[in-house]
């Protein structure tokens, strides 16, 4: 068995010891990846922990530092009723509503998602909605326009595809990943039971609608908007971290609000998802150092088939993607499918499509950015152990399916 095998077969203990031990995964992942580390590949402690994700960590600080701020102050209640007046009093619309917000957001770029799970989470709290659903919709509808040819990860695959001399079509990649994730989305509102929201006005979910933030200083909720829209302006314009800036805008704000409400906007922070994402992604980035993701990738050019080295590269970026960088693994993957596209056994287009989808597929997941964002962001107003079996519930079925669906459509036919 190889070493590369052993570091693989590691990263699926990771998942499964702590559904017989209900340990934290963060915590196993550490003792994994110490174990992995020192008695596998010989490494220090220093080299272990070079894989400790420091941007991922400053990111989920910084957010839902933010988060439980604007929660306190009032204005995460103020904007859901905003945009509970584009509803019409029709609860059915609210999902919607998420779906075309961050679909509209993402084409540009990024940074809208984590507004938009704030709101989220205000529908959840308020209209008891199916926190899997709005998760959902937003992460969907975000990855449905994320490879906009003027968004960031559309804008590094063709960079990507010039280098590689790929021939493909940016905009029908951009139309493909649109109508896939359109389809899905409208299937998860009915198997989720959007459906049953039909007829539900505001009223009959809460007839007076109770907010009930610590505070509601006017001045202070306008400080968290403009801090909120230089944040998006700041990520998508200025290209900083998002974490970076999150935590800057926390910090200021934080001065405005009342000495009380400080301690208990950062006891908000999600510190149990922060060890679980900090754990598992130290374990794949030292495995990916040490190859182990290298040695899976090029076992797939030893397929022979083209198309089933297009599917294998589809099931290998959703996988992977659920624990690691989506635009990292494409960049990774894209590469490997090169020799088929150019020489013209695989239709590059049709290829980059479906492993666009598959890549997106995992992004529920709690282990990916995205996910991980939103359970650390809902965290407070739901039971978020229940959560985050959901989220892998629904990253499992769409893995073991969606890849396969894509391929099917988009590379097969």
């Amino acid at each position: 068995m190889t070493p590369e095998l052993i570091l693989l077969i590691g990263l699926v203990a990771i998942f499964v010891i702590p559904v017989a031990t209900e340990l934290n995964v963060g915590v196993v992942a550490f003792v994994v990846a110490i174990l992995m580390g020192t008695f596998l590949l010989d490494y220090s402690g220093k080299e272990i922990l070079a894989g400790f994700p420091g941007q991922m960590f400053i990111l989920i600080v910084g957010i839902t530092l933010l988060v439980a701020i604007a929660q306190r102050n009032g204005t995460v209640e103020w904007v859901v009723l905003k945009l509970l007046a584009l509803a019409k009093g029709k609860i059915v619309l609210l999902p919607w509503l998420l779906f075309i917000a961050a679909f509209i957001a993402s084409s540009i770029g990024p940074g809208a998602a984590p507004l938009l799970f704030v709101i989220g989470a205000g529908f959840i709290r308020q209209f008891k909605l199916n926190p899997l659903l709005v998760a959902a919709m937003i992460i969907h509808g975000a990855q449905s326009g994320a490879y906009s040819p003027i968004a960031p990860y559309g804008v590094v695959i063709n960079q990507l595809a010039t280098n590689l001399s790929i021939t493909y079509s940016p905009l029908a990649v951009y139309l493909g990943t649109v109508g896939f994730h359109l389809a899905l989305v409208l299937a998860v509102f009915f198997l989720l039971g959007g459906y049953k929201l039909r007829g539900q006005t505001f009223a009959a979910a809460n007839e007076n609608l109770e907010f009930n933030a610590p505070s509601n200083d006017p001045q202070l909720r306008h400080l968290t908007l403009a801090g909120f829209a230089v944040l998006l302006i700041s990520v998508v314009t200025l290209e900083i971290h998002l974490g970076f800036a999150a935590l800057i805008i926390s910090f200021i704000l934080l001065l405005f609000t009342p000495k009380d409400q400080r301690a208990e906007a950062i006891d908000n922070i999600a510190w149990p998802i922060v060890l679980v994402i900090s754990g598992v992604l130290t374990y794949v980035n030292m495995i990916q150092k040490a190859g182990a993701i290298e040695w899976m990738a090029n076992q797939i050019n030893q397929i022979g088939s083209p198309e089933l080295t297009g599917l294998f590269l589809c099931y290998v970026v959703s996988i992977v993607t659920g624990v690691a960088s989506t635009i990292g693994t494409i960049g990774m993957l894209v590469p490997l499918s090169a020799p088929f596209i150019v020489t013209g056994d695989l239709e590059g287009t049709g290829l980059i499509t479906a492993m666009a989808i598959s890549a997106a597929i995992s992004d529920i997941s709690p282990f990916s950015t995205w996910g991980a964002l939103f359970l650390a962001t809902v965290a407070s107003v739901v039971d978020k152990d229940a959560v985050l079996r959901s989220q892998l519930i629904y990253t499992a079925i769409a893995v073991c399916i969606l890849p396969f669906l894509a391929w099917f459509l988009f590379v097969s036919i």
